[in-house]
């Protein structure tokens, strides 16, 4: 496997390697980068200007495994399609300082609500909060907590305290409650000692590409660390403030047929929850959590346009 680039041009591993190298052209073209204090810290963002600051604004969440520039391939169709965006670097993550892994659920959901914030400042059209994987239920989450965008769309939301995800789904399985007290005590004294992301979360799981999944274990700016705080966050505080079952605004999931990461069920289970009147579940018969195929990254930019123009 090649690894031409290191350091903080890492990125374009996965471009030319896996997405295609022309969409490092693409964001040499397309992005610009500002910087806002969120949780006492500054944080990177990634913003796609179409041009038009009428147009709908999309804030955009990574995952547990990646940053802003990852999400390439899911943004550059989007702002193709005339769409303003904005990818912050949650806190612990990307190109923002500090200690990778260092952040908690709460930080990540102020980081959003800053984010919704600037573009807000910055654009004057529709706001649309989303994100990919763990970005799902974060922008959820923000969603209920500050009621402050037009809709909601994801690739992926669940229920992190679905009780049978946290036992099937992640590493430590029939443990994961047994361990609470221990991370309890443990992030009281070393709150910022880190694991390997990929211990408590599998990152095999990720795409049905090894070397897509290889690149991620060992990127500078990707989730490869959490601290014991950050690991205890996800199961103590990622209830949301508002249960799906009242959540009313509009809502789009793209759920991956083929996901080992976050599978069918859960994402199936949590949007027939959902109250809104206005909402559309699309699955990608063949997709992987992170698939490397162009064609799902098409059909995401249609769905999103085509949900967007309806509302």
């Amino acid at each position: 496997m090649s690894r031409k680039y290191s350091g903080d041009d890492y990125w374009k591993n996965y471009m030319e390697n896996i997405f295609g190298i022309e969409l490092i052209d693409k964001w040499d073209q397309y992005v610009t980068q500002d910087c806002i204090l969120s949780n006492n810290r500054n944080i990177n963002l990634e913003i796609y200007d179409s041009g038009d600051n009428t147009r709908p604004t999309l804030v955009f969440a990574h995952g547990i495994a990646g940053y802003a520039r990852v999400l390439l391939p899911f943004l550059i169709p989007l702002r193709e399609k005339g769409y303003n965006i904005i990818a912050p670097d949650l806190q612990g993550y990307g190109y923002n300082g500090g200690l990778k892994g260092d952040f908690d659920w709460d930080a990540h959901v102020q980081n959003l609500k800053d984010t919704v914030d600037y573009a807000k400042k910055r654009f004057t059209g529709k706001i649309i909060l989303g994100g990919a994987s763990m970005g799902g239920p974060l922008a959820y989450a923000t969603a209920t907590r500050y009621k402050n965008v037009d809709a909601l769309a994801c690739w992926c939301l669940w229920d992190f305290n679905d009780r049978e995800f946290m036992l099937n789904e992640t590493n430590t399985k029939q443990f994961t409650y047994l361990l609470i007290p221990i991370f309890k005590v443990l992030s009281n004294i070393l709150g910022k000692m880190r694991l390997k992301t990929y211990t408590l979360v599998s990152y095999d799981t990720l795409s049905a590409s090894k070397e897509l999944n290889e690149l991620i274990k060992d990127d500078p700016q990707a989730g490869t660390h959490i601290t014991l705080k950050g690991a205890l966050s996800l199961v103590l505080k990622s209830k949301p403030d508002i249960p799906h079952n009242e959540f009313t605004l509009p809502v789009l999931v793209l759920q991956p047929g083929d996901d080992r990461m976050t599978p069918v069920k859960y994402i199936e289970k949590t949007f027939n929850q959902l109250a809104s009147k206005n909402k559309k579940y699309v699955k990608l018969k063949g997709c992987e959590h992170f698939p490397i195929e162009k064609e799902f990254y098409v059909r995401w930019a249609e769905e999103f346009d085509r949900f967007i123009k309806e509302l």
